[in-house]
């Protein structure tokens, strides 16, 4: 389909299931939805418009299924309900798209589970962000209909042109220190074992491993009636975080704390290595940030995450192997040296802005009634 003939057909209506209002920690939707409409697509992102509107759209799509049913759901019937209301949508004509973000989230209910069993089976089209994905999904579905679409970088999003000085000298880190980052929650002690058993083990005498959301200790949980949590969670936080920094070469973080999207450049921009501390997801939107900010990725061989790094020449390792992963970090430390991280924005430039995404979706939601 060439340009002008794209803009012969009528608009697309399409709508995106999540939610309206600004309380996230992860921007990819809303980013998405910006491109996709600047593509030419009339989109309005909404969990309330898929369960309480009559208005019928050309377009469902589907990121996250707890997004639609709600990430700590409970209740039996809104399997049921989420049955009806794919009905009612897919009786007035329209298509539906499944971003497959994660195999399943963490910790996930019963419930949770019959939602991603619901829309998976129930979607005209899934979309995956890697090969790894499609072709593990067709395993399970070889009736499916896929395609692939990478993950976008946040391009537009953040300030970009922040030194390495001044980021350092913003977060009070050294200048000398090689820095590698851990971004984002640590979400269990098997990954909290893993970065610090390997990260200990590094002979790198410069090493810093920056990891604002590492430990399970809060200042904040009262855990109600139970003292002797909220004075374990408080005391870890006052007394063994400290201590812990110090003996492990580290700027730790409490997990419950989050960074603020306003410091989140800061710490992309003083860092040398981006470190995805997960054993078995299968997408990370810290690649992605990484990319954008010039950075080196490692990261688990495993999903798609082990496609990317490695199809770009980024170090991965097996996440179950300590010797593995410290050489993972000194391949690191050796192609810093040789500019990996321009090359790595060169990339993402390349396959990963937010337009040439967001026309690959434009043109999916354009050709999907008429390809099935």
């Amino acid at each position: 389909m060439n340009e002008s003939e794209d803009t012969d057909n009528p608009s697309v209506k399409a709508l995106i299931v999540f939610r309206e209002n600004g309380d996230m920690d992860n921007l990819f939707v809303p980013i998405l939805c910006d491109a996709i409409r600047m593509a030419g697509i009339d989109v309005r992102c909404s969990t309330k418009d898929f369960w309480e509107s009559d208005t019928m759209y050309d377009i469902i799509h589907f990121q996250w299924p707890e997004e639609a049913v709600g990430r700590t759901c409970n209740d039996p019937d809104i399997i049921r309900l989420l049955e009806e209301r794919i009905r009612f949508f897919r009786s007035g004509g329209a298509r539906f798209v499944y971003t497959r973000h994660n195999l399943l989230p963490h910790n996930a209910n019963e419930i949770i589970r019959q939602a991603y069993d619901i829309i998976e089976s129930q979607s005209d089209m899934i979309v995956h962000m890697g090969r790894f994905s499609r072709d593990e999904f067709l395993a399970k579905h070889p009736d499916s209909h896929n395609a692939i679409i990478p993950h976008h970088i946040y391009q537009y999003t953040y300030k970009e042109d922040i030194s390495v000085e001044r980021a350092r000298q913003y977060l009070n880190l050294s200048q000398e220190a090689f820095i590698v980052t851990a971004f984002g929650k640590f979400r269990n002690r098997e990954e909290i074992r893993m970065v610090l058993g390997a990260f200990r083990t590094w002979d790198e005498e410069r090493k810093l491993l920056l990891a604002p959301r590492l430990y399970p200790f809060s200042r904040r949980y009262n855990y109600g009636k139970n003292f002797l949590k909220r004075w374990i969670s408080r005391a870890g936080y006052y007394l063994l975080m400290p201590l812990l920094n110090r003996i492990y070469k580290l700027q730790g973080g409490a997990s419950d704390e989050l960074i603020d999207e306003c410091d989140l450049p800061y710490y992309m921009t003083a860092s040398d290595v981006i470190f995805i501390q997960r054993k078995d997801v299968l997408n990370s939107a810290n690649i992605p940030l990484a990319f954008l900010f010039h950075k080196i990725a490692i990261g688990p061989n495993v999903g798609n995450i082990g496609e990317l790094l490695k199809s770009t020449g980024n170090p991965t390792f097996s996440p179950y192997n300590k010797t593995d992963i410290v050489r993972a970090l000194k391949e690191a430390r050796q192609l810093s040296a040789f500019g990996k991280g321009e090359t790595n924005y060169t990339y993402a430039l390349e396959n990963m802005r937010i337009d040439k995404v967001g026309k690959q979706y434009a043109k999916l939601y354009k050709e999907l009634p008429n390809k099935l």
